[in-house]
């Protein structure tokens, strides 16, 4: 049996509890068991909970929390926060939460194994994963991981080393003996990870921000909450999303590769000391467990290359004075390379004085890449009157004889008009978008920009900038790593690329074009022509063989990037509607037949496109702002709804004007007014049945005693069934 929550929090304003110490903690797959001392019965929370043996848990109207030297770390109601992502038209809601059942542990570790394999964080940490409710994705598309921090950073020393003081806890130089009493009011984040068809949607942002609301309320080390969030990482060298989140860049860190042969020497001579905990002491040597973690690697290096303790040193010592790509490779585990590091205060005393010390200490970023330059078309592109023709010749042959003499035409040169009497200008920076059904002619238009002969007008007159230079989208011939094809061999320009155009994973970088997802080969061929130093792109059948949410992305980056480089992207499709709300093109041209067609503002024309604005959220029903604090103190586990409700088992939100309240559906089962029992009442959080009847026809006045009633049973996250029915027995509720 499991004591719920809503249990402990109805005791506690009894008077039967007031604060109590967590007595034993018990792991689970995706929860851990509390209990509490003087309780028999223990209570559940998400891993993530930064909760210990010996902590002070106390309550309040909310919840649950844990008493800190520095304020009050909440462990329940579990965290749980909705954002939208857009992309065009199309909506996404994504909620951003604690891990609360085993769908979504499973789907976590299968995103974790995906990029880390079996690497794992050491110290305390906390997830919040990002629910996705599109059918055609992951249910879980990124998770941000928080942890304790490394003990020694030597920019963020650099930062703290000066006067502080807020709530108590005060030094005057960030000294050793500072270090070991604040380390903790520092929380880092140990990872971030977003699905790949989802990246350029902007959810490493929104998952930092997340992660600091979760630390601000929730974090604790040690009865210590933190002031800095803090996230060190090679990625942020190439993909700025920290800075964009807001955090501030205060340095770099050393990393080991200078005194790694020293340190795996002196500890590998004597390990069975450091495994006894005799020596490596946290005050001399950081983190012990990281330290410990490398050394094991180092060992199970030696014994399976055969190598002797002298000529691991010698490689050791070798590798830190020559790239050697082999022992790189070997030593990928046990080297640390140095970081980019950014941090950000937590409350305002802690951020303004992280602003007035980054502006004292004036770190510099090396990692800054060269902005990518295109030189613009040096004037506008003027087509006037101009009159296409589609041309073709056959072999004169038979057959072709045949229809020669059927239909009085011409086998040896077959062509027609496609349009006539096109005019219209075109700017640097522009987006022209070419629409029409197939064999309208768009590809023929397309050739006029490209610029090949095939494409010249046969009337009328088109005016081409000196510096023109048009490039079309097209696959990469190559069997080589994108890394070693983009970027003109210098790595930093290529990850400086690709991150610009959203193939920022570690992966991709490895693949060859033919092994990308179509979404990311449309992004490496941009990566391509903008490398190309084209400043016309021309995209034809454009995101012809792509999912709508994938072809909003793709075009929503595009136009983007070309805007911002000032550069013309002139794109054709027969499709348009699935991504012209993100395309946003400045003008459209719209073929029907060669006597026809228009040309028209790019607003105009997405006003005559039907705006869906398809929206894929989660599952969720509206609930009376009265009822909230039944449903928060679990005296409500149902509601009742007139009519049949199609519902699926699992997350449901809860929404009111104050915001919502995620729950887990456990039952949905369909009644009739007058089968009603008092069982249904007290489930829904009423004396008895008539009053249950008496609010139901508040809400729907025409309700009739063979009405149609869905009843959907549920419970707060991270209880089970068997706590649900305990909290309901223990509250003398009953259970149907």
């Amino acid at each position: 049996m499991h004591r719920s929550t809503e249990e402990i929090h109805e005791r506690t304003q009894k008077g039967v509890a007031h604060e109590r110490a967590a007595q034993k903690i018990q792991w689970r797959d995706w929860f851990k068991e509390i209990s509490l001392a003087g309780e028999s019965v223990p209570f559940r929370v998400p891993r993530s909970a930064c909760v210990s043996k010996g902590d002070m848990v106390t309550h309040d109207q909310r919840g649950a929390l844990v008493r800190c030297g520095n304020g009050l770390a909440r462990i329940l109601p579990n965290y749980a926060a909705c954002e939208d992502l857009r992309a065009g038209n199309l909506t996404l809601e994504i909620v951003i939460k604690e891990i609360t059942d085993a769908e979504e542990f499973g789907a976590y570790q299968g995103l974790s194994e995906f990029h880390y394999r079996e690497q794992t964080l050491h110290g305390r940490t906390a997830r919040l994963v990002a629910r996705n409710f599109h059918p055609n994705y992951p249910k879980v598309v990124g998770y941000i991981e928080l942890t304790t921090p490394f003990y020694m950073n030597k920019p963020r020393a650099a930062i703290l080393d000066a006067p502080f003081a807020a709530d108590g806890i005060e030094w005057e130089r960030w000294d050793m003996e500072t270090t070991r009493r604040y380390i903790n009011l520092i929380v880092r984040v140990g990872r971030c990870v977003v699905y790949p068809e989802f990246r350029g949607l902007g959810l490493g942002q929104v998952l930092l921000k997340h992660a600091a609301a979760f630390a601000v309320e929730r974090w604790q080390v040690a009865s210590m909450k933190p002031y800095f969030l803090e996230i060190s990482a090679d990625m942020l060298k190439y993909v700025p999303f920290a800075a964009r989140a807001g955090m501030t860049f205060i340095g770099e860190t050393q990393g080991n590769l200078g005194r790694v042969a020293k340190d795996m020497n002196y500890l590998l001579k004597n390990r069975l000391r450091v495994k006894a905990g005799t020596i490596v002491k946290e005050d001399a040597c950081g983190i012990v467990d990281q330290q410990v973690a490398r050394m094991d690697r180092a060992a199970a290096l030696m014994e399976r290359q055969g190598w002797s303790l002298d000529e691991l040193n010698t490689k050791l010592k070798r590798l830190s004075s020559v790239a050697v790509l082999r022992d790189f490779d070997l030593f990928r585990e046990i080297v640390s390379l140095p970081k980019p590091t950014y941090l950000q205060g937590l409350t305002p005393e802690a951020e303004n004085y992280l602003q007035k010390r980054a502006a004292a200490v004036a770190p510099k970023n090396g990692h800054v890449p060269a902005p990518i330059c295109l030189q613009p078309i040096a004037t506008q592109v003027v087509v006037e009157d101009v009159r296409l023709e589609f041309q073709s010749r056959v072999r004169r042959t038979q057959q072709t004889h045949a229809i020669q003499q059927a239909f009085a035409i011409s086998p040896g040169e077959f062509r027609h008009t496609v349009v006539r009497n096109l005019s219209l200008t075109i700017d640097p920076g522009n987006v022209v978008l070419i629409t029409g059904s197939s064999g309208a002619g768009k590809t023929t238009l397309l050739q006029l920009f490209s610029g090949v002969k095939s494409g010249m007008p046969k009337e009328g007159h088109l005016d081409l900038p000196a510096n023109y230079h048009a490039g079309a989208f097209a696959p990469i011939q190559s069997q080589k790593a994108l890394i070693e094809i983009l970027g003109g061999g210098d790595v930093n320009a290529a990850l400086h690329l690709m991150g610009m155009v959203g193939l920022s994973d570690a992966f991709v970088y490895l693949k060859r074009f033919a092994e990308l997802s179509n979404g990311q080969q449309y992004r490496a061929m941009l990566a391509q022509l903008i490398t190309s130093g084209n400043n016309v792109w021309l995209a034809d059948e454009f995101c012809a063989n792509l999912d709508p949410l994938t072809a909003n992305v793709v075009a929503d980056r595009l136009q983007r990037l070309a805007r911002r480089l000032r550069a013309v992207l002139i794109v054709a499709s027969s499709q348009p509607e699935t991504f012209a709300h993100a395309l946003k093109p400045d003008q459209v041209v719209q073929l029907t037949t060669a006597w026809e067609h228009r040309v028209m503002p790019g607003v105009e024309f997405l006003r005559a496109i039907p705006n869906a604005h398809p929206r894929f959220a989660a599952p969720s029903l509206s609930v009376a702002l009265e009822y909230l604090p039944a449903i928060r103190s679990g005296r409500k586990c149902t509601t009742v709804r007139k009519g049949r409700l199609v519902l699926e088992k699992g997350l449901l939100l809860l929404t009111s004007r104050e915001g919502f309240e995620p729950v887990n559906v456990i039952e949905v089962r369909e009644t009739r007014v007058e089968n009603l029992v008092n069982g249904d009442a007290v489930n829904d959080g009423f004396e008895n049945v008539v009053d249950l009847r008496r609010a139901l026809l508040k809400h729907y006045p025409t309700l009739r005693e063979t009405s149609v009633l869905t009843i959907v049973t549920f419970e707060r996250l991270c209880l089970a069934k068997s706590a649900l029915a305990a909290a309901r027995r223990t509250n003398g509720l009953g259970v149907d």
